[in-house]
Parts: structure tokens; sequence; C-alpha cells
């Protein structure tokens, strides 16, 4: 095997003789004495008053009611909408069907007019009775009133062009 020339020189040459390297002590500073008061200072200058916290409280309040104020807003049916009627007003069309027009309701539909109520009420057509030919009409546009309390004035047509089907006319 080849050497390098000197790669075996440091392991042959002994140590440098009685001279032994001085270590420097560092000194430690000492730890400051303990404040009793410094937790007691942070706090006092950390705490808030019950003012603080009321305003806090009350800046959250004020958004949480605009956007509860905006979300009811946005909500509110329109002109034109279509809605949930009450529940007197879904009894009273399926009795005006069925008392004045003499047919059974199978679908009804409301939308929201300002003034009152309009429905598209699919009834029950009647192919058996052929004197009539309202009978083989099986779709009627529905006007829907309040009179007071859960009472309800309905006027009713039967749909027969398209453009009388068009809500809140």
């Amino acid at each position: 095997m080849k050497f390098q020339k000197g790669l075996l020189n440091d392991l042959i040459q002994p140590p440098p003789t009685d001279e032994k390297p001085v270590e420097k002590i560092e000194e430690r500073p000492e730890p400051p004495a303990a404040n009793t008061d410094h937790l007691f200072q942070t706090h006092q200058r950390a705490a808030r008053s019950w003012r603080q916290y009321l305003k806090v409280l009350g800046i959250v309040v004020v958004f949480v009611v605009v956007a509860g104020a905006a979300t009811v807003y946005l909500t509110l049916p329109r002109f034109g909408s279509p809605v949930r009627a009450p529940y007197s007003l879904d009894q009273a069309v399926k009795s005006h069907f069925l008392d004045v027009e003499k047919r059974t309701v199978t679908e009804m539909e409301f939308f929201f007019c300002d003034t009152y109520y309009w429905a598209r009420v699919e009834v029950e057509k009647r192919p058996d009775i052929k004197t009539n030919p309202i009978y083989q009409i099986g779709s009627y546009t529905a006007r829907a009133t309040s009179d007071g309390e859960d009472k309800w004035a309905i006027t009713a047509a039967p749909t027969t062009a398209p453009d009388t089907d068009i809500p809140c006319q």
C-alpha cells in the first residue's frame, strides 16, 4: 500500500512538552434578585375594567342584530314570490273548489302579491262528463283576499291560455 507523504506523521510525533493550555473560566453573572411585585405589576397593567368589557359586548351585539335584520329582510317574500300559504288559506281554497267548482284539488302553488295571494291550482279532470267542456280543463287560477282573521274571499277561473297563468296579474 502506498501512503501519502506525511499522513502518519501526526501519529508518530509526541505531544508538546509541559505546556498545558490555560483554560479561561468565565464568570457567570448573578441572576437578578427575585422581584415579588413583578407578577402583580403585569396583572395591574393588563387588567380591563367592566366598562371595557361592556363596550366590546355592545359592539358584538350590534353586529349580531344587524346581521339578523339583514337576513330577515333578504328572506321576506317579494311581489310575485312563491310562498307557503297560511293553513287557513290552504283549507279555504280546497273547500272552495270542492263546494263551488265541484272539483277535487290535486296540487296548489301560492304566490305572494302585495294585498292578496295568487294561486295556481291543479284539479282532477272529469273525462266522464262530456256535456260541460269545463270539466276537461285541469288547471285553474285563484285569487284569495283576506276578509279578516282566517277568512278568505276566493275567486277562481279556469286557465284556458298561457297568458292567464302569470302570477299576480
